[in-house]
Parts: structure tokens; C-alpha cells; sequence
């Protein structure tokens, strides 16, 4: 008999764990940090690479290592599952391990469209499972600081965010990200999506109402590009630059802007926000206007910590006390719905309705 979450919480027991995808995330961010977390037993690895699982497995002492995620899914009673494999294989890997009993914690993009991933939300809450999703930021001191400040009223009502992210001429080489067919998208989806997420978070998961958005593929129009990258262009299929705006159900708005061929001198705040009594920043800075001054309420943070770990420990413990993961339904959601709505307007070169 499986024991419900509640029970593995009461009586503290092990859990069983299983990572499906041994790329860089799954390796590093997932495999490397369960390690670290009490009380965790990990089980089984799942590559269709099954040479780069057994490397994995060899290198951490995981004892069964899958190349079909099907396979493992069967022959473990599992409590957690992590996915981390490309953007198209979310829905499906996801809905499989809850209908097997499993909690899972799913890498970022959660899915190639919004249908999907509201199949995954719906899955979830069918079989009574928790969901969580790879997105590390959420563990930063400083995204958790001022999301209370603002919480608190700190800078009054968010009119206007301003989003910013990407890499400096770094194309990522270890990954699907530049194939559509996989990634569903390009910087946008696989990168971006870690500053829209803070972002939204942070202010409050305000409801999208409509989005417009342009996307570019820079890097087959530079001569001589000086970038990091492995593969060649006839094998890129996806935006590396990507822009939107975003119009909230609260009349605030959200602007960003996504590169992975940003030039060294045009590196900016990864995130601002502006309220009615000041702004705020990430790298944090916080300004507050009192009068006609402005005052910097920036605070000192000495914690730095592990970034990714906190993410996972927090679904961990979320599972053991049966309370809901910091990536909440509706933020996931969302967050899906402002990305999906980025690409269909510039496609259609309209602005698009969310949720419509």
C-alpha cells in the first residue's frame, strides 16, 4: 500500500526518489542536491542516453539507472519525480509519474504551450499529488527580501516591471534549447524564463490579460560572431533575441527583454519595479521617495547559499508536510500564458488576448 504524503511526513521515513533526464540540470541541479537533503533515498536515473545515466549513476551510487522513463515508472514505488529532460517531453513525463503515484517537481519551461500545461496543473490535482517547478531564482535571499517589503506595501501599488535577461554572447551548447521541435522556444522559454518567474513572484501573480511581443534570431546575421557556442546554424531553429509587454487584470504592466547575445556594456538589472512610494531592483536595491528625497532602504544580506538546493528542499518538505510548494498552480500558469502569448503575437504580429 503506498502511504500518502501525510503519512511519510508522520512517521519521517525515507523517500524514494528518481531523476528522469541526466543533462546539466538533472546532473547538477537535481541529482547532486537530493544528495544533500535528509532522508532521501535516490533510487534510479533515466537518460535516453543510458551511457550518460550510467555515469551518473557511478558518480553519485545510484543503484538503477533506466534508458525508457515508462520502465522505471513501473518498477519503483516512487515518492518524488524530477523531470528534467527537454521542454516537449514535460506533459507527458509528468502526468505518466503522478498517475504512478509520484509527486514531481518538473524543470523549467514546464511545457511547449499553456494547454499543456494546464493538462499537468489538472493531472496533479486529479491524483492529489504535489507539483513544483526548477526555478532557482525563487531561492535567492534577495527575490525573498523584497518580495516582503513589497508585500508589506513597502513601495505602495506596482504600476510597472521591467524584466531583463539572457547571456552575454553565450549561446547554451549543452542543451536542445536552440531546437524548437524540443524546446518549444528559444532564450525566451529557456532562459527568460527564470527573471519573468522572480519577477511575477515577487509583485504578486498579478492575472495577464494580453501580451505583444517581437522575436529575432541575431546570430545568422553577424559576421564573424564572437560567441560561445558549439553547435552551427544550420542547426538553430529557435529566437535568441526575444521582447514583450505584458498588460495585468490590476491595470500594471510588464515589459521584458530577453538576449543571449547581449554585448558585455549593455549588462542592466536583471529586474525593476516601480510603485507608487519608490523602486526596487534585482541585484537588489531598494529607493523609497519620502518627501522630495529618496532614501536607499537597501538592506545588507550576508546569506548566499545554494540557490537550487532551497528550491528542492522546499518541494521535499512540502511533500512531507503536505502544504503547497513555493511555485504555487496559478504562478506556473501564468508565467506559461505571458511566454505563449510573447511568441503568438509576434507571429501574428497583433496583440493577444491571455486566457481568451
Amino acid at each position: 500500500m503506498r502511504l500518502s504524503c501525510s503519512a511519510i511526513a508522520l512517521i519521517g521515513g525515507f523517500m524514494k526518489v528518481a531523476v528522469i533526464g541526466c543533462g546539466a540540470q538533472g546532473r547538477g541541479g537535481h541529482v547532486a542536491n537530493y544528495n544533500k537533503i535528509n532522508d532521501i533515498d535516490l533510487v534510479a536515473v533515466c537518460d535516453v542516453n543510458f551511457e550518460q545515466a550510467q555515469a551518473v549513476a557511478m558518480e553519485f551510487g545510484i543503484p538503477y539507472v533506466y534508458s525508457d522513463y515508462r520502465e522505471l515508472l513501473d518498477k519503483h514505488n516512487l515518492d518524488l519525480v524530477s523531470v528534467c529532460t527537454p521542454h516537449a517531453f514535460h506533459r507527458d513525463q509528468t502526468v505518466d509519474a503522478f498517475e504512478a503515484g509520484a509527486n514531481v517537481i518538473c524543470e523549467k519551461a514546464l511545457a511547449v504551450s499553456s494547454i499543456e500545461a494546464a493538462e499537468m496543473i489538472a493531472a496533479c490535482k486529479w491524483h492529489k499529488k504535489k507539483m513544483s517547478m526548477g526555478l532557482q531564482n525563487r531561492g535567492s535571499a534577495e527575490g525573498r527580501i523584497l518580495k516582503q517589503f513589497i508585500d508589506e506595501g513597502g513601495l505602495g501599488k506596482i504600476y510597472y516591471t521591467r524584466v531583463v535577461a539572457g547571456h552575454v554572447m553565450d549561446i547554451p551548447g549543452y542543451s536542445v534549447f536552440h531546437k524548437k521541435s524540443l524546446s518549444g522556444g528559444g532564450v525566451l522559454y529557456s532562459t527568460a524564463v527564470h527573471n519573468l518567474d522572480l519577477a511575477n513572484w515577487i509583485i504578486g501573480d498579478p492575472t495577464p490579460v494580453a501580451a505583444m511581443g517581437t522575436i529575432y534570431q541575431k546570430v545568422r546575421h553577424m559576421k564573424n560572431p564572437l560567441i560561445s557556442w558549439k553547435g552551427t546554424l544550420g542547426d538553430f531553429e529557435t529566437e535568441d533575441f526575444a521582447a514583450g509587454y505584458i498588460r495585468f487584470e490590476n491595470d500594471s504592466g510588464l515589459s521584458i527583454e530577453s538576449n543571449w547575445l547581449t554585448h558585455p556594456w549593455k549588462v542592466r538589472p536583471q529586474i525593476e519595479i516601480l510603485g507608487d512610494y519608490g523602486t526596487a531592483e534585482i541585484p537588489l536595491k531598494i529607493y523609497v521617495d519620502q518627501g522630495n528625497q529618496v532614501f536607499d532602504r537597501t538592506p545588507k544580506i550576508t546569506e548566499s547559499g545554494n540557490h537550487f538546493f532551497e528550491v528542492l528542499k522546499d518541494f521535499v518538505d512540502a511533500v512531507r508536510e503536505d502544504r503547497t510548494p513555493i511555485v504555487k498552480f496559478s504562478q506556473m500558469l501564468h508565467v506559461q500564458q505571458m511566454m505563449e502569448g510573447i511568441y503568438q503575437s509576434a507571429e501574428t504580429g497583433k496583440e493577444v488576448l491571455i486566457g481568451k
